[in-house]
Formats: C-alpha cells, structure tokens, sequence
C-alpha cells in the first residue's frame, strides 16, 4: 500500500487491509498518547471533560481497529504481514517528526488544539479511504460511524480553539 498527499488529498494505491487497519491503530495510539499529554495541560475544566471524553472515544476506535486487524492477521498468511510501519511517512498524519515532540508541543494551547483539529481531519480522510475500500458491510458500517465521531472531535477542537483565542 502506498499512501501520498496530493492537493491536500489523501491518495492510496494498492489497499490493503491488514497495512490499513495497522496505520489505524498507530493513528488511534498516537492520538491517545497526544490526548492524554494535553488533558495534563492546566486547561479549564469544561476543555479537560471534553479532552477525556474524546479520550474514551480513541479507546474506543482503537479497539475496534485492533480487532479488525487480528481479525485479517488470521486470515492472512504470516509472509503478508510486513511491518509496513517501520517505512511509512507519519507527516501525512503527524506534522511533527516524534511522539517525544508532543509534550512540547502541548505546553502552547493554541498549537495544539490546531494540531489536534488538523489530525482528526486528516484521519477523517484516512477512513474515508479505508471505507471506499473494504468490501465487508459491517466494516463500512462502522468505519461510516467513526468518520463522523472523528468529525465532531475536529469541530470540539476548533471551537476550543476559537474559545481560547477570544479569551474565554
């Protein structure tokens, strides 16, 4: 599978489950991890109930993706599971080099509530992709359902954003 960003669009060539649903996973974790750092930010209460809301919603994603993924593992033989991972580009995603960048980048509140926004939306793209391309229902189903949950968390984050630039 490979993945490229064109015009600001995600473009996939040659999908395949097993390295989608192990993208996803890596996303899922990356976002909880990047959560979890902000909801330790001094940040006011209303932002840190909607951070661990949102929190328990990448729990939620990221078990679903796991199973998905165990599910293809078994399916698959053992030689197709390459660890596509070690050679993937994360700024498609992340727009930073590391994990260890995200407790820097939480300390200032405007960047990463934008960075946070720019995230969700950007795996709204993902899954859209992942949707267009899985044949089962069920997996269209719920992919459908976490694209527009991953939808609202943008929206969340933007309106944080908007609130603390006008000072609230």
């Amino acid at each position: 599978m490979k993945i490229e960003e064109k015009a600001d669009k995600l473009i996939i060539t040659d999908f395949s489950d097993l390295e989608a649903y192990k993208i996803a996973v890596t996303i899922e974790k990356n976002g909880i991890f990047f959560y979890e750092k902000l909801a330790a930010q001094q940040i006011g209460e209303k932002d840190k109930e909607t951070i661990l809301f949102l929190l328990g919603e990448e729990r939620k994603h990221l078990k679903f993706f796991e199973t998905l993924l165990n599910k293809v593992r078994s399916e698959k033989e053992s030689n197709e599971d390459e660890d596509l991972l070690e050679s993937f580009d994360y700024g498609i995603f992340w727009p930073y080099e590391n994990m260890e960048d995200v407790p820097g980048i939480v300390q200032d509140k405007a960047k990463a509530l934008k960075l946070a926004a720019l995230v969700e939306n950007k795996s709204v793209e993902f899954y859209s992709k992942c949707r267009e391309n899985v044949s089962a229902q069920e997996t269209k189903r719920e992919l459908e359902k976490i694209i527009e949950e991953e939808k609202k968390h943008k929206a969340l984050f933007a309106a944080m954003l908007e609130k603390y630039k006008n000072g609230n």
